[in-house]
């Protein structure tokens, strides 16, 4: 009686070891391939494999890598707060890589190419109204958008007191990894542009753009020749002192240079956008003003419409989150009352540009 009583325990016991198992969901484990520039873990595991395995976007995974685990979202974007974790599966690459929004992953978790990463099914569709509501997938065929200038994302800039023809943004006229290049060089050259500050390439990048086979972007390569590129090669976190002297070298740059300016980063939009909002705010833009200017970068790619509960979603996260970060408020204040103009001259102070350049670019961009 005993004996059987044992194995009817030892039955159940491997049973309950199946079942839970089987609670915990998939689980794959992949080798990093690389840490990527702004500092994510890219892994040997293709998108297509880690969805056959059952996991789908929106889907809450528990990850494993080095000295983290967390459980966290599975997006196709950078739809998390700034500093949150994610495990991304960003449209036109191949791979699904472990990031950290602003942040840097690889470091955080004390792991670099070789080293394992284990990620396992926490909860199906945990975050599946994040992914639903932030699914931003943009395509590159010219022909899907109304113009060269939507589909460049190349625009002039004149709210507050900046004058016509004095400033403008757009995607990268010279990396053309998604075929905009041509047309963001086109319209600078129509719109005779004179000065370019170059928020994503080193010098490196550059000449290595310059030296591809079928390379069009003559005009940006000439204003470059000519000195009147600097190339900045910023990382993305807006909120670090490195970010903030970047900047300021660029601006300290343009308050030497001539007008027309162009500003720009590879898409035009985030480090594009907050360094046209730093000026747009510097010269009496409203908060108004510089949301819907930033906000166009997200109706040019992905069609988000104004008063949406998506594009309100972006703007508070992004843009307002930016304009906080200036004006030194915590995350979620209201930026009502609250001088831009002056919070951006601060910053731009504290920063290292000299109040005799910020009085320089401020003529120049009012004349």
């Amino acid at each position: 009686m005993k004996r059987w009583t044992a194995l009817l325990l030892c039955l159940l016991m491997a049973l309950a070891l199946v079942l839970t198992a089987s609670a915990e969901g998939p689980t794959v484990t992949g080798t990093v391939t690389e840490v990527e520039k702004y500092g994510h873990a890219l892994l040997d595991i293709t998108i297509e494999d880690f969805e056959k395995a059952g996991f789908t976007l929106g889907d809450i995974v528990t990850v494993q890598a080095g000295t983290y685990t967390g459980d966290i979202p599975y997006l196709n974007g950078y739809y998390v707060d700034r500093g949150e974790y994610m495990v991304r599966a960003y449209p036109g690459h191949t791979c699904i890589a472990v990031c950290i929004n602003y942040g840097r992953f690889a470091e955080t978790a004390g792991i670099g190419v070789g080293d394992q990463v284990t990620l396992t099914l926490k909860e199906k569709g945990g975050a599946l109204t994040l992914q639903q509501i932030n699914n931003l997938v943009y395509g590159d065929d010219r022909a899907d958008y109304a113009s060269d200038e939507v589909f460049a994302n190349f625009r002039e800039v004149t709210v507050g007191n900046i004058a016509a023809g004095r400033l403008y943004r757009s995607a990268t006229p010279v990396n053309n990894s998604r075929g905009r290049a041509p047309y963001a060089n086109a319209l600078a050259e129509a719109a005779g542009i004179r000065s370019v500050m170059n928020l994503a390439n080193t010098v490196e990048e550059l000449t290595g753009y310059f030296a591809e086979e079928g390379f069009t972007s003559d005009f940006y390569k000439g204003l470059y020749e000519a000195g009147h590129v600097i190339p900045l090669g910023m990382g993305i976190d807006f909120t670090t002192e490195t970010y903030a002297q970047t900047l300021a070298s660029g601006i300290t740059f343009l308050a030497k240079e001539e007008p027309p300016f162009l500003v720009h980063c590879t898409e035009g939009k985030d480090r594009a956008g907050f360094a046209s909002m730093i000026l747009e705010a510097l010269m009496g833009a409203t908060e108004e003003e510089i949301v819907a200017d930033y906000m166009r970068s997200y109706t040019n790619y992905y069609g988000s419409e104004p008063g949406s509960e998506q594009y309100e979603l972006i703007a508070e996260k992004n843009i307002r989150e930016m304009l906080r970060a200036v004006a030194g408020l915590e995350k979620g204040a209201s930026l009502a009352g609250v001088d831009l103009a002056a919070a951006a001259e601060s910053y731009l102070l504290k920063a290292g540009v000299s109040a005799e350049d910020l009085a320089a670019l401020k003529t120049k961009l009012g004349e």
